[in-house]
């Protein structure tokens, strides 16, 4: 059973998700125990889901990075993305009541995770708890936004060239000065888009070539605004 001096060390990381907006401290190992809530603990590499074998299961990073990805039915890595502490994962496909994880999760580093099991919120016949309803209700709007993530993948993966699927992927990332934080490395950038790693580094020299686009390790920054418009 999770209690307050327990969670006491990742309260303050908790109250900053959205998941808990609206929801006081003093709420949370009450909230948490009624939702199933665990802790866990994963070495770097460990697999923590694997496609069609682990139950679906919603987790909160609470310290540690890991990576999400979905395979096609060969087992190739068609997606994939980069979770640090404070980001959780699995709302979606927990919220799909599925039998079978169809995402492949694994430990970057050594990573605690707070696992909930958010498909008890659906054996309830009323909720007549403040907090259990404020937090369902933050779950939806989580999983509408969500839902606006996977469109820009989906317009991404649509793009036929490397350099348009740069333009929406930009189109996200990019702040109001045309910068924006490189969460991605070349490898896992290229994963994301569902491109060669060579032939995204190639199209990336060129654009800086170009004077489009300029970067290096932490940042992207655009330099012609046009390209968005792409």
């Amino acid at each position: 059973m999770l209690t307050r001096e327990i969670l006491a060390p990742h309260t303050e990381l908790l109250l900053q998700h959205d998941l808990f907006e609206g929801i006081p401290a003093e709420a949370l190992p009450e909230l948490l125990n009624a939702l199933g809530g665990e802790l866990k603990r994963y070495a770097a590499g460990t697999d923590i889901m694997r496609m069609g074998r682990a139950p679906i299961v919603t987790g909160i990073i609470l310290t540690g990075a890991i990576e999400v990805s979905f395979l096609n039915e060969n087992a190739d890595q068609i997606d994939m993305n980069i979770f640090e502490a404070g980001k959780s994962f699995g709302e979606t496909m927990e919220g799909a009541n599925l039998a079978a994880s169809r995402m492949f999760v694994k430990a970057l580093s050594d990573t605690l995770i707070l696992r909930l099991q958010f498909r008890q919120l659906y054996e309830r016949s009323a909720c007549s708890d403040p907090h259990l309803w404020r937090f369902t209700l933050n779950m939806l709007r989580r999983i509408s936004q969500k839902g606006i993530f996977y469109q820009h993948k989906i317009r991404i993966m649509g793009q036929k060239s490397i350099r348009a699927k740069l333009s929406v992927y930009l189109q996200a990332i990019s702040s109001e000065g045309g910068e924006g934080l490189r969460e991605l490395n070349q490898t896992q950038l290229a994963r994301y888009l569902g491109v060669e790693r060579s032939a995204l580094s190639r199209e990336m020299s060129h654009m800086r070539d170009e004077g489009i686009i300029d970067y290096d390790r932490k940042t992207l920054r655009v330099l012609n605004p046009d390209f968005l418009a792409v």
